[in-house]
């Protein structure tokens, strides 16, 4: 097992285009160690595993899934190792960061750490689903479950990553993130597929931040269109903003579980946008540009 798990490290560097002073900076290990564990000629610790994973984009978790799966013959070396690959982050996605800070006190690598633990979550997931022949998670679930599955992911992501400043409220407790300390308020977290509103069951005021994504495919390759959708999912678009009672629309809309709090589109419009990945955009852009840019 510890032999393909370092052919799988090896295999993931040189995909990222990655040196091993790139890899063993990022790990904070010596070179020279890197390159005797992938050599096979050196077990790295359970600490030194996970931060070689880490400096790769991934949680070992995943990597040792992905592992098992070719030991236990459920998959094959070469289909690991082809498939395989890191979400990288979006810094240059990012928007407004005093915006950000201002409503929740989190900065914007904190926001990109969240997203990226949220990937992680789904990917982990995924390995062992398709492991064991079963679709990936964006093809299992209904829709409307997919977006609160991913938002508890993302809500504790957000807390894990925010470095005790939130931790996450009891499930079905308002709000979802509860301040440790300044400058934290309660935060109320919504997740929205594609161009859709957030929603809830009642008109709760307070301050939100709201994700929307997409579904595309494991490679980050996305088409606009219902018949077009993959299976993995892309987070698009993070707004924040402080919204009031009256700032919603009571909706009685097909496939609710009865009456539905809609943020209004002129409300929604004006909360500042402080990450925005146009590969994933599911609006027709004007010219290259998303008119809700901001």
């Amino acid at each position: 097992m510890v032999d393909i798990w370092t052919r799988l490290i090896r295999t993931l560097r040189t995909k990222e285009s990655m040196t091993l002073e790139d890899v063993s900076e990022a790990a904070g290990i010596h070179r020279t160690h890197l390159g005797l564990v992938e050599r096979g000629e050196r077990q790295p610790s359970l600490g030194v595993a996970i931060q070689i994973s880490k400096a790769l984009g991934f949680e070992l978790s995943e990597l040792l899934l992905k592992t098992e799966s070719v030991c236990e013959g459920k998959m094959r070396e070469e289909e690991v190792f082809q498939d395989v690959q890191a979400r990288s982050e979006r810094t240059h996605c990012l928007r407004n960061p005093d915006a950000l800070m201002r409503h929740t006190g989190l900065t914007g690598s904190v926001l990109l750490r969240a997203i990226h633990g949220c990937y992680n979550m789904l990917d982990t997931i995924d390995t062992e689903l398709v492991a064991n022949g079963s679709p990936p998670i964006g093809r299992l679930v209904e829709l409307a479950n997919l977006s609160s599955m991913v938002g508890n992911m993302v809500g504790g992501a957000l807390a894990d990553a925010s470095e005790g400043l939130y931790v996450r409220n009891k499930p079905h407790h308002y709000p979802d993130l509860l301040p440790q300390r300044y400058p934290a308020q309660s935060l109320e977290l919504k997740m929205a597929l594609e161009t859709n509103r957030p929603k809830g069951h009642l008109p709760k005021p307070g301050t939100y931040i709201t994700f929307r994504y997409v579904l595309g495919d494991k490679h980050g390759a996305y088409s606009r269109g219902k018949e077009y959708r993959g299976d993995t999912v892309w987070i698009w678009e993070v707004k924040v903003g402080h919204i009031k009672e009256t700032d919603f629309d009571i909706s009685n809309t097909a496939g609710d579980s009865g009456k539905t709090a809609v943020v209004k589109t002129e409300v929604f419009n004006r909360m500042a946008l402080v990450y925005f990945d146009p590969t994933f955009c599911p609006h027709a852009l004007r010219n290259g540009v998303y008119p809700g840019l901001n």
